[in-house]
């Protein structure tokens, strides 16, 4: 059973969660100090020294190196190989590593959410509450270090603060609606940015526990203020309008009047009236409840697609998992010190597995996990999610 955090609640603690739609609703950033120890079971320079020793995990697009804007070339820090499929990639070089850091590179390793029980566990959070992927990248940095330049994000992001000090400028500047990862950062060019970020409007030196949220588009900028800084960043990415346009579009190859030639140029009139009926059958698309279905079965598998990764070996049977709501009470007594002990026990976490509530509970026999879990969905308490 993993020892670190469960529950959204515990991440943006003291903020209640029914107070967080009025800060995304409002685009607001928000910092939160919190104790030292508060997500120390989460990440450690220990655990990011195991991670770098498994050499085979990393290549120059999942370990990459900043300083000052865009990240290095490859070249600067790798050297060719090949995969096990025999593939070429570039393979970081510790001793080349090392020696920008030295120089004051920042060191980052991307789409990290699943590479450790304890980043897995805040990352299912995440998705739990608000229904998108969530993405986790983690950033080394050094004293008088800055990675990036003031810069923007394209997806909503929690900072994680792991050890040493950062100091970190939020600006007035949005850069309204980025799509994803697209590198407008570096498009724009230097001079644009500078125009856009606005005003410094919040200056914070993040420590051991603390809490940052940045929503997607704001400026920002952050340089280590310490020896040496460890902090995680976990990005979520929902899905777009664009995405069930997407959907729509296979779709539309097997529509005959999307396969029908286009009136000639000479005749507006008549070519306008064609592109009026694409839209009014494109409009009919969208709005059938087939594609309602579809868009929701995509989100879900999209936000729910590695809550199946347990294997629990050497158990080899099906592994339910479960979704716990909060705002569920239940009736104590008639019902039971086991469905009191078990509700008692779930309410600690957004979700978990039947195995875990077995091992929570050494003493129940199987059948009795069984019966609880029951009686806890009839409850309301949880649904079965996986």
């Amino acid at each position: 059973m993993v020892d670190t955090v469960r529950r959204f609640s515990d991440l943006i603690a003291p903020i209640l969660v029914k107070d967080f739609a009025d800060v995304i609703e409002a685009k607001s950033h928000f910092y939160i100090q919190g104790p030292d120890d508060k997500f120390s079971n989460v990440a450690s320079w220990e655990m990011i020294n195991r991670l770098l020793e498994r050499t085979a995990l990393w290549d120059s697009r999942l370990l990459t190196l900043a300083k000052d804007g865009p990240t290095f070339d490859a070249e600067q820090y790798c050297r060719a190989d090949t995969d096990v499929d025999g593939h070429a990639i570039m393979r970081p070089v510790p001793s080349l590593i090392r020696k920008h850091l030295k120089d004051g590179a920042t060191l980052v390793l991307n789409n990290t959410d699943t590479l450790t029980p304890e980043l897995a566990a805040v990352s299912a959070c995440l998705r739990l509450r608000f229904g998108a992927q969530v993405k986790c990248n983690i950033y080394c940095s050094w004293q008088e270090s800055q990675g990036f330049a003031t810069h923007f994000d394209g997806r909503d992001v929690f900072v994680l603060h792991i050890a040493g000090k950062k100091s970190w400028n939020l600006y007035d500047g949005f850069y309204e609606l980025p799509m994803g990862d697209s590198p407008y950062i570096f498009r724009l060019g230097h001079e644009e940015n500078e125009r856009l970020k606005g005003s410094c409007i919040e200056h914070v030196e993040m420590t051991p526990g603390d809490l940052l949220y940045i929503p997607r588009g704001q400026y920002h900028d952050a340089i280590a203020s310490s020896e040496a800084s460890l902090h995680l960043t976990f990005g979520v990415v929902p899905m777009l309008g664009i995405n069930a346009m997407n959907m729509i579009q296979a779709s539309v190859v097997n529509e005959p009047l999307f396969n029908e030639p286009l009136p000639h140029f000479d005749d507006p009139k008549v070519l306008k009236a064609h592109i009026d009926r694409l839209a009014d059958r494109l409009s009919q698309m969208l709005a059938s409840p087939e594609t309602s279905v579809k868009v929701r079965e995509s989100q879900e598998s999209v936000a729910m697609q590695d809550f199946s990764a347990a294997y629990g070996l050497p158990h080899t049977g099906n592994i339910a998992t479960f979704k716990v709501f909060h705002d569920q009470s239940i009736e104590h007594g008639a019902k039971g010190s086991n469905l009191v002990a078990a509700s008692e026990w779930v309410a600690e976490r957004d979700y978990f597995t039947d195995q875990e509530l077995a091992a929570a509970f050494p003493r129940l026999k199987p059948t009795d996990i069984v019966r609880v879990i029951e009686e806890l969905i009839t409850a309301n308490r949880i649904i079965q999610i996986g």
